[in-house]
């Protein structure tokens, strides 16, 4: 059976997203709902179909939230109510080595490429974008962003909100408290603070 389904974010992050949902034959995409692109607009051959004030649950149609930005991500999702219905979507190219110990929770995106390993939890709306990899017994929580190519070691806990940059590294058994944030190509050795900017190698407070 084929299942419709709505992209909330018509950038690029959207169209990627986009191009997930082709790849999977069990979704038929209907459009997108973004607040900063014209009603009736065309976005990879797809109609925007409204802002997020337009969406309303339906029992045939489910959701799926393109936002990379971890805190706008959470505020969408604080806005739509509570009966709308989230999707849970996985590339065919992504390797889930036990899927039976791996919990993704409704509105996790894992793109291309990305491979997660064993005792794994993903939580509401997380993006695991292409390429990464996902250790053995990590915890990524609520709303987090990890961007392409970043690797989390074993026994990593992601907090709510964190967003990972392109390229990172967080290694074994390390912590990253809520809503912090992991500069692009960081390795990170230590624990990070809650809503703390760690950038360089290996990864220390940001300056800026």
């Amino acid at each position: 059976m084929i299942a419709r389904i709505a992209i909330i974010g018509a950038g690029g992050l959207g169209r990627e997203v986009l191009s997930l949902i082709r790849a999977l034959p069990q979704w038929s995409c209907i459009g997108f709902f973004d607040d900063g692109i014209e009603r009736h607009s065309l976005v990879g051959g797809l109609p925007v179909l409204g802002a997020v004030s337009d969406i309303q649950p339906t029992q045939d149609l489910a959701y799926v939230v393109a936002i990379g930005h971890p805190k706008t991500k959470k505020a969408i999702v604080d806005r739509l109510p509570a009966s709308v219905h989230f999707a849970t979507l996985v590339h065919p190219t992504a390797v889930l080595q036990e899927a039976e110990s791996i919990v993704l929770e409704p509105g996790v995106i894992i793109g291309a490429g990305s491979v997660l390993t064993t005792t794994i939890k993903i939580g509401f709306h997380t993006l695991v974008n292409l390429n990464c990899t996902v250790g053995h017994d990590v915890t990524i929580g609520p709303f987090s962003s990890v961007m392409p190519g970043a690797n989390l070691a074993g026994s990593v806990v992601v907090g709510e909100g964190v967003l990972i940059g392109s390229g990172a590294n967080v290694l074994n058994g390390i912590s990253v408290g809520d809503f912090a944030r992991v500069g692009s190509g960081a390795v990170v050795t230590k624990s990070v603070a809650p809503g703390l900017t760690v950038v360089g190698i290996p990864a220390s407070p940001s300056q800026s």
